[in-house]
């Protein structure tokens, strides 16, 4: 992959540290650089030209120099991490909209894949859904997610990433759809390149009335149960035509599939989540699904989002 390079978007804070970790552990699978970057964002930049305020206005732009000089030593820092890790690394601190630019320069520098936190500088929060707590995902993160042509890989959970990603286990939920296929192709050349293992999931919701003959049983039960069968023939003759070597897992669960998925992962001991995104309307955006969206929320491991198009 010549020429090609992981673009690590840090905000330098508490969570800078782990998304760089993941840059660094990719860019070994990969045998890339990392083009290193943090967005001092300038949405609140802006000059008075009333002359009595001219002093002030030099006062706060010298402050906002020192600042940036600040921001790109302790970038510097990271980079020698990077280097010392035995990977090649650019680094330099940019002004704008991290979520315009991150994109952006991903596309300019020939970045095929993104590494980002889950949350930004006001640190992690939480919300209580359905009897559990989920983290809330950043506005710069949903907004890249969004805006992204290449795979985002973010840096979710608080397990040990392994070093260069070797022998892990990359965990895909499908649900056959054109996004989730893209999902499943990019973990199927990502494992083989790692010497890693590939799981394929599909969440079905259980019939209920096992216990029961066939008679006492209402009629969704039992095309519930019919409907379970099918997609475990579907789940099988799919796994054989796009990954024939992964291991398929079909999970029966009541809750979100975004839960049923984290905990099959957590099961497996998955290393990584993979996930699919598609676009839509005239801008060609992504539509980051519910299920996706949870699972960046709850995963206890990395999740890569890859968009339908990076196929």
């Amino acid at each position: 992959m010549a020429g090609a390079s992981i673009l690590c978007a840090t905000d330098l804070t508490s969570a800078g540290p782990r998304t760089v970790d993941l840059a660094i552990a990719a860019a070994k699978a990969f045998g890339v650089r990392i083009d290193l970057v943090h967005v001092l964002d300038d949405a609140d930049s802006w000059w008075p030209e009333s002359p009595e305020l001219q002093a002030a206005a030099e006062a706060a732009k010298e402050d906002s120099t020192r600042y940036e000089a600040a921001l790109e030593a302790e970038l510097q820092k990271e980079q020698a991490r990077c280097v010392a890790a035995g990977v090649e690394c650019e680094a330099f601190v940019v002004r704008g909209r991290p979520w315009r630019m991150i994109p952006e320069l991903a596309q300019e520098r020939g970045s095929f894949l993104i590494t980002i936190g889950p949350y930004g500088s006001s640190g992690p929060r939480s919300v209580d859904s359905a009897g559990s707590t989920e983290l809330v995902l950043g506005s710069t993160a949903q907004r890249v997610i969004r805006a992204s042509t290449c795979p985002i890989f973010v840096a979710t959970g608080d397990a040990p990433i392994p070093d260069g990603l070797r022998g892990t286990k990359w965990f895909v939920g499908t649900d056959f759809s054109e996004s989730a296929l893209a999902a499943v192709s990019w973990a199927k050349r990502a494992a083989a390149r790692v010497d890693g293992e590939l799981h394929v999931a599909n969440v079905v919701i259980p019939a209920g009335g096992e216990d029961k003959p066939d008679e006492e049983r209402t009629w969704r039960q039992v095309l519930r149960d019919q409907g379970k069968l099918e997609a475990g023939k579907k789940l099988a003759a799919y796994v054989e035509e796009h990954a024939p070597s992964a291991q398929l897992h079909q999970v029966v669960s009541p809750d979100y599939a975004s839960h049923a998925l984290c905990e099959a992962a957590s099961t497996v001991e998955a290393d990584v989540m993979v996930v699919g995104t598609h676009s839509q309307g005239l801008l060609g955006r992504l539509l980051v699904g519910s299920t996706a969206s949870r699972c960046i929320r709850i995963a206890p491991v990395p999740v890569l989002m890859v968009p339908e198009q990076a196929r």
